[in-house]
C-alpha cells in the first residue's frame, strides 16, 4: 500500500479492506489528517498502528480481535521514544544522560549516541544533560516523527550568549533576567523556614529586600515602605498581601504559576506606585487531564483543581484555602498568635476577665481560559481574601468586643489576540475592592454603651490597552493606555445612643489616565538597550507627570556583563498610620488618595549600576542604587509626639549597595547575599528640618543560605543577620498632670539590638505507585532554630482614654516556631 499525501479517511478505508479490521473513531478527529507512507503487504498490524502514530500523532488502541480505536493521546498513554545526540560538529556524543522525568528513570546513549525508551507517558519532560553541555528539554510528543529524533548540544565553553538560556539565580525555578527576578513556583526548590512556597518570602531572599517586622507582605524594597510597591495577581491591583497580620503570604502558592518581580529598571507599562513590581500570574495553559492538589499545614488546609471543560479550548482553574485557627489552635499558630498579639489588649492582663479570641483567615481563587482559536486567548480572573478577628471579654456587668475584617476583593478580564507572528495586542479590564472594617463595642449588661469605629474602603475600577510591535529578531516596540477610576474613603468616629462624634473622615475620586511606549534592542552575543516612557495625567488634582526610565545592559565577554538603570516614577495614593480610635494595635495603617493640600503626589527618582559575573557553577552580581523620593507624608507621631497627629511633608534620600554570591557543587549550593542601605528623611517642622534615619532603616543585612537534595529529599538552612533598626527613645515622662506627657529624645538616634535567626526546611517527595499520576509530600520547617528572642521594635506611648496609660514596650521576633505540612498531587 502506497499512500501519497492521502486522507487519513480514505487510508483506513484501504486499510480496513486489505486487514479486515475495523476502526472506530470520531469523525472530525480525523477529517483533516493525511498520510504519506509505504506499507508492505506483509507488514503486522501492531507495525502499521505505529506508523500511523507517527504520521498523524493519534493514538491508535488495539481493542478487540478485529477493532482498533482512535483518540488523542492523553498523559496516560505511553508512546516509544527514541534518538541521536549529537555535538556541534553533529558528532555521536556517548554516555549522554537521558531522564525521563514523569516516571524519574534514566538511560545512557551508547557510541552511536542512541537511545530509546518503550514505555514513556505522553507529554512528559525528557531532560538530556552531560558535563560541558547545556540542558535540553523536551516532550515525548516531539519523539512522535516518522525517524528516531536527532537533538544537537550546545557547547557551553562556546562564546554563546542564548536569549533563550536563562540561568538559575538564587535556587531552581528562580532566575534573573534583565534585572528582572523571575519565580516559577511549579519547580522552585525548598527555601529556608518555609514548609510551603511563599511567594512574598521568597522575594525577601533576594538582596536589597528588608523586613523588620517578620512578615510576609511587609517588602521595604531599597528604603521604600510595602505601601509604594505595585502588587498585581493576574493584571488585579491588590492592597492587602497577606494573612494573618502579614505574618503569611495571602497568595495560594499552588495557584500561581510564576512571579516577575522587579526592584528597579521598572517597564513603562507598570504605574501607580514608585517602588519595586511584583506581578502574579497563574496557569495560562489549558490542561490535557484534570489535576490539582490538596493539603494542610499546622495552620490551614487548600485544595486546588484544573478542570479541562473542552479539549484545547476551555478550562476552569478554582481553589480555596481557609485557617482552622478558629477550630484549632495548634503549636505553630500559638507561635504566631503570641508575635501578632503581643502588646495588645488581647494579650494585655490588666483586660484579661472572661475572654474570647476567634480569628480565621480565607482565600480563594478561579481563572477561567478561554481559546476560541490559536491566535486568541480569553482569561477571566477573580480573586478573594478575607481576615476576620473577634475579640471579646467580659464581667458581670461590662462586656468589650473587638471586630476587625479585612476584605480584598479583584475581577479581571483580559483578551490577547495575535495579529501576526510580529503584531500582536491585549484588552484588560479589571475591579478592585478593599475593606476595613475595625469596631470596638462597650455593653453594659446587653445595652450598647459606645462604639468606636474605623473605615477604610477602596474601589479601583481600571482598563488597559497594550499593542506589541516584533520590527525584528533584535527590535521591538510597545505601548498602549491604561486607565483607573480609584475610589477612597476613610473614616474614624466614636457613636452612643445619643450622639455621634467625627474624629475624621475623607471621601476622595481620583482619575488616572496614562500613555506609555517603550522600545528594546537585544543582541544577545553583544548588548540590551531599553528606553520606555510614560505619561500620567491625575484628573482631579489637574497635574501631569512625565517619566522616562531606561535600561543598558553590556556583554563584556561570555560571563560578565555590566548594567545600569535610571527611572522616575509617580504614585497618587499612599498609607498614613493613625492612632486615634484603638489600642488594638492592628492594622494601622489606613489608605489616602492625593490631593491639593494634605496629600501631594509622591514623585521618585531612581539609578543604578551594577555588574553581573558567571561561570561554570560560580554566580557573582552587585549593584549600587541611588533613590530620591519626594513629597512623603507622614504623621509626627512616628517621631515626636503620638498625641500630636499632624501631617508633615518631606523627602527622603536613599542609597545601598548589594552584593550577591552563589556556588553550586553538584546536589549541594550556597548563596550569601550583602546589603547596605542608608535612608536619610528630612521633613518639614521636624527636627529642624534637618534629615535623621528613616523608620525603617536598616544599615548591614546578610542572608546565607544552603540546599541540599539527597534522591527524593531536599533540605535547606538559612541564617540571616542585620543590625537593628532605627528608633526614638524617650528623655523624659510628665505623668504630674490628668494626661501624661512624653518628651523625646532626638529622632532615630538610637538602634535596636542586632538581629539574627537561622531557619531550616525539609521537603520528602513519593508516589505509592510509580505508573501511578499521584504523588506525594511531607515537609517539615523550623523557624528560628536556636530560638533566638529578637527585638524588632519598640513601642513607646500613651493610650488614648482619659484615663490614659505609658506604655513602653518591645515588640519582640518570632520564636522558636515548628510546622509541618502534608500535600497530594494528582
Amino acid at each position: 500500500m502506497i499512500f501519497s499525501n492521502e486522507s487519513l479517511p480514505k487510508a483506513i478505508e484501504i486499510i480496513e479492506n486489505q486487514y479486515n479490521i475495523k476502526f472506530s473513531y470520531i469523525d472530525s478527529l480525523i477529517a483533516d489528517k493525511r498520510i504519506t507512507a509505504t506499507i508492505a503487504p506483509s507488514t503486522s498490524l501492531e507495525k502499521i498502528i505505529e506508523i500511523l502514530e507517527r504520521k498523524t500523532k493519534l493514538h491508535f488502541t488495539i481493542t478487540g480481535k478485529n477493532f482498533v480505536t482512535i483518540s488523542k493521546f492523553t498523559s496516560k498513554d505511553d508512546i516509544k521514544v527514541c534518538g541521536y545526540i549529537y555535538d556541534e560538529e553533529q558528532k555521536p556524543v556517548k554516555d549522554i544522560r537521558i531522564f525521563f522525568k514523569s516516571k524519574r528513570t534514566n538511560t545512557i546513549t551508547d557510541e552511536n549516541g542512541y537511545f530509546e525508551n518503550n514505555t514513556v507517558p505522553y507529554n512528559s519532560v525528557i531532560l538530556i544533560s552531560a558535563p560541558g553541555f547545556r540542558q535540553k528539554v523536551l516532550n515525548a510528543s516531539d519523539f512522535l516523527n516518522d525517524n528516531c529524533l536527532k537533538v544537537s548540544l550546545i557547547n557551553t565553553t562556546e562564546e554563546v550568549l542564548d536569549e533563550v538560556l536563562i540561568q538559575e539565580y538564587i535556587a531552581k525555578g528562580i532566575t534573573l533576567d534583565k534585572n528582572k527576578i523571575n519565580i516559577d513556583l511549579s519547580e522552585v526548590d525548598i527555601l529556608p523556614g518555609q514548609v510551603e512556597p511563599d511567594i512574598l518570602q521568597s522575594i525577601q531572599l533576594t538582596p536589597g529586600v528588608n523586613n523588620p517586622f517578620e512578615t510576609a507582605s511587609g517588602l521595604f524594597i531599597r528604603g521604600s515602605t510595602p505601601a509604594q510597591n505595585l502588587v498585581l495577581w493576574n493584571g488585579i491591583k491588590t492592597y492587602q498581601q497577606g494573612h494573618m497580620f502579614g505574618m503569611l503570604s495571602a497568595f495560594n502558592p499552588y495557584v500561581a504559576k510564576e512571579v516577575n518581580f522587579s526592584k528597579s529598571g521598572v517597564s513603562a507599562k507598570y504605574g501607580d506606585r514608585i517602588a519595586g513590581v511584583v506581578d502574579i500570574q497563574s496557569n495560562k495553559e489549558i490542561p490535557k487531564r484534570f489535576s490539582g492538589g490538596a493539603g494542610f499545614n499546622m495552620i490551614n488546609a487548600d485544595i486546588v483543581a484544573q478542570i479541562p471543560l473542552i479539549d484545547n479550548k476551555v478550562s476552569l482553574q478554582v481553589s480555596g484555602r481557609r485557617s482552622f485557627t478558629d477550630v484549632l489552635e495548634t503549636f505553630t499558630y500559638k507561635k504566631f498568635s503570641d508575635r501578632v498579639f503581643q502588646n495588645t489588649k488581647i494579650t494585655d492582663e490588666l483586660s484579661l476577665q472572661e475572654s474570647k479570641n476567634n480569628f480565621y483567615y480565607t482565600d480563594y481563587n478561579t481563572n477561567l481560559i478561554i481559546k476560541p482559536s490559536t491566535k486568541d486567548n480569553i482569561e477571566i480572573n477573580t480573586i478573594y481574601s478575607k481576615n476576620d478577628l473577634d475579640f471579646g471579654r467580659d464581667n458581670s456587668i461590662l462586656s468589650f468586643t473587638d471586630e476587625l475584617i479585612t476584605e480584598n476583593e479583584g475581577y479581571n478580564i483580559q483578551w490577547e489576540h495575535q495579529y501576526s507572528d510580529k503584531t500582536s495586542q491585549q484588552v484588560s479590564g479589571y475591579y478592585t475592592k478593599y475593606l476595613l472594617n475595625y469596631k470596638f463595642n462597650t455593653k453594659n449588661v446587653d445595652e450598647l454603651i459606645e462604639v468606636e469605629s474605623k473605615n477604610n474602603r477602596i474601589q479601583d475600577i481600571g482598563a488597559k490597552y497594550h499593542l506589541n510591535f516584533k520590527l525584528s529578531d533584535k527590535h521591538q516596540l510597545s505601548g498602549g493606555y491604561q486607565f483607573s477610576n480609584n475610589t477612597i474613603e476613610y473614616s474614624f468616629s466614636t457613636t452612643t445612643p445619643t450622639y455621634q462624634l467625627i474624629l475624621d473622615q475623607d471621601d476622595r475620586l481620583l482619575n488616572t489616565h496614562a500613555v506609555y511606549t517603550e522600545y528594546t534592542y537585544k543582541d544577545p552575543k553583544n548588548f540590551y538597550f531599553a528606553l520606555g516612557f510614560r505619561f500620567n495625567h491625575y484628573s482631579e488634582l489637574n497635574s501631569s507627570y512625565f517619566e522616562p526610565r531606561i535600561h543598558l545592559e553590556k556583554y563584556l565577554t561570555k560571563n560578565w556583563t555590566i548594567h545600569t538603570t535610571a527611572e522616575l516614577r509617580s504614585q497618587a495614593l499612599s498609607q498614613i498610620r493613625e492612632s486615634v480610635v484603638s489600642d488594638l494595635s492592628l492594622e494601622n495603617q489606613v489608605w489616602t488618595l492625593a490631593d491639593e493640600d494634605r496629600f501631594p503626589v509622591i514623585t521618585s527618582h531612581q539609578v543604578t549600576f551594577g555588574s553581573s559575573f558567571k561561570k561554570k557553577t560560580w554566580n557573582f552580581d552587585v549593584d549600587g542604587y541611588y533613590k530620591q523620593i519626594n513629597d512623603i507624608t507622614t504623621l509626627t507621631s512616628g517621631f515626636i509626639n503620638p498625641i500630636n497627629n499632624t501631617f508633615n511633608i518631606g523627602e527622603s534620600s536613599v542609597y545601598g549597595v548589594d552584593v550577591f554570591l552563589k556556588k553550586k557543587f553538584n546536589n549541594y549550593k550556597t548563596w550569601v547575599s550583602y546589603s547596605y542601605i542608608n535612608t536619610q528623611n528630612t521633613f518639614e517642622d521636624i527636627n529642624n528640618s534637618e534629615s535623621f534615619p528613616g523608620n525603617w532603616n536598616i544599615e548591614h543585612t546578610i542572608k546565607w543560605s544552603h540546599f541540599y537534595k539527597l534522591k527524593n529529599f531536599q533540605f535547606s538552612l538559612g541564617w540571616m543577620w542585620h543590625t537593628g533598626k532605627a528608633f526614638t527613645n524617650v528623655a523624659g515622662v510628665d505623668e504630674s498632670g490628668s494626661i501624661i506627657i512624653l518628651d523625646f529624645g532626638e529622632i532615630n538616634s538610637n538602634n535596636l539590638p542586632v538581629y539574627h535567626r537561622l531557619d531550616f526546611s525539609a521537603i520528602y517527595d513519593f508516589k505509592f505507585n510509580r505508573n501511578h499520576n499521584t504523588n506525594y509530600r511531607l515537609g517539615l520547617s523550623l523557624v528560628n532554630v536556636y530560638d533566638r528572642k529578637n527585638i524588632l521594635n519598640k513601642e513607646i506611648r500613651t493610650t488614648n482614654s482619659l484615663n490614659n496609660r505609658f506604655i513602653n514596650s518591645d515588640i519582640f521576633s518570632l520564636g522558636f516556631t515548628p510546622n509541618v505540612s502534608f500535600r497530594v498531587f494528582w
